[in-house]
């Protein structure tokens, strides 16, 4: 039965439960319809942040998806959907400058509706770069085709993030785990710490490995601001550059819970992810939920991705867990570490039952003379 169609009437939804990945879309649809209508009313603009919010709690409380789509479904689908959200980041784009070229700052009644548009701005604009910009381009720059690589290559240059590009296949996924991965956090390490770490070296390994393209990304990067810039006024380029900050910390904060503790030193018994089985999550961040196995097989299409039960779990989907690491860190942390020494024990626990020599008593495991 379809996770869309579990109702008090059963199955009332026709579709394969596969579908649920155009929920993908709905975001960025939300997103497009608030900046193609701005300026707004002080009201109507805040009320066009609702959709965030049902998001949130859609995951808070929605089902676990662990399934995996049949090999006959159409590859046309899923593809199709990489290039809707590519168009809608485009167009978000443009219509975010449009937008703010228009706020008006001479009254006082044109200044509370202005600050109540960026605030909306604030709430909604970076998460939409996310689920439009920067996951459609980690599933394009890891597929086989030239074509789809340079779109996602630009969909990460639209944001100032190109050398992403080369550092997250050179550094990342070439590196899991070890002291020269940008993406993997050390146990206690803060997210603040994590993230400039991170910065640092994803550069220094897209300037050492591909410094040509590291250039020619940041050539373009500046143009495309500048134009930005010229089209649609100085205040405009600033808000993309704040929002696509916004999109990148999300970015790192989503590889920082994804690997927390997992060095290769940590004894996890070769975990390499987190495990979260939020469908969700599964469905708007296109499997990105599904970290572990994208590690094993990085070329599989988003869709034929496999959940795995090795690794610690977590307790939210990805939107929850991201707002946990960037606004409470510590507390993320504190349990972060007890949930890794619980999994640890167990692990031990376990592995102490099934070695011979061993025999388990009312009082515990005892060694057996």
């Amino acid at each position: 039965m379809s996770i869309l169609s579990k109702t008090r009437s059963e199955a009332i939804w026709p579709l394969p439960w596969w579908t649920g990945y155009g929920l993908s879309l709905v975001f960025p649809l939300a997103v497009l319809g608030f900046l193609a209508t701005g300026p707004h009313r002080p009201a109507a603009a805040l009320l066009w942040t609702l959709p965030m919010l049902g998001l949130l709690l859609a995951e808070y409380f929605g089902p676990a998806e662990t399934r995996v789509v049949q090999e006959d479904a159409p590859h046309l689908f899923f593809d199709g959907i990489l290039y809707l959200l590519a168009g809608l980041q485009v167009l978000n784009l443009i219509l975010l400058g449009r937008l703010v070229s228009q706020l008006g700052w001479t009254g006082f009644s044109e200044i509370v509706a202005s600050l109540a548009d960026m605030f909306a701005i604030r709430a909604m604009v970076s998460a939409d770069f996310v689920c439009a910009g920067i996951c459609p381009a980690h599933e394009l720059m890891h597929r086989r085709s030239r074509l789809q690589r340079r779109l996602g290559r630009l969909l990460l240059a639209s944001l100032g993030y190109d050398h992403f590009y080369v550092a997250h296949k050179q550094g990342h996924h070439a590196r899991l785990g070890t002291a020269d991965d940008p993406s993997t956090a050390h146990r206690g390490e803060n997210f603040e710490d994590f993230y400039r770490r991170g910065l640092r070296q994803q550069w220094r390994i897209a300037w050492s490995d591909r410094r040509g393209a590291a250039v020619a990304g940041l050539v373009f990067e500046l143009a495309w601001l500048a134009l930005y810039a010229a089209l649609f006024g100085l205040l405009a380029a600033l808000v993309l550059l704040h929002q696509a900050r916004g999109a990148v910390r999300t970015l790192e904060s989503v590889n920082y819970f994804q690997h927390y503790g997992l060095t290769e030193d940590s004894g996890q018994s070769g975990a390499i992810a987190w495990r979260n089985d939020s469908a969700l999550s599964l469905f708007m961040f296109l499997g990105l939920s599904r970290h572990a196995d994208h590690h094993l097989r990085p070329g599989v299409s988003y869709a034929e991705l496999r959940t795995t039960p090795k690794g610690p779990g977590m307790p939210y989907g990805y939107m929850g867990m991201a707002l946990w690491v960037q606004r409470r860190n510590e507390s993320y942390r504190r349990w972060a570490e007890a949930h890794l020494e619980r999994v640890a024990a167990s692990e031990s626990a376990w592995s102490t039952r099934r070695t011979p020599g061993v025999r388990q008593s009312e009082a515990g495991l005892v060694e057996t003379p």
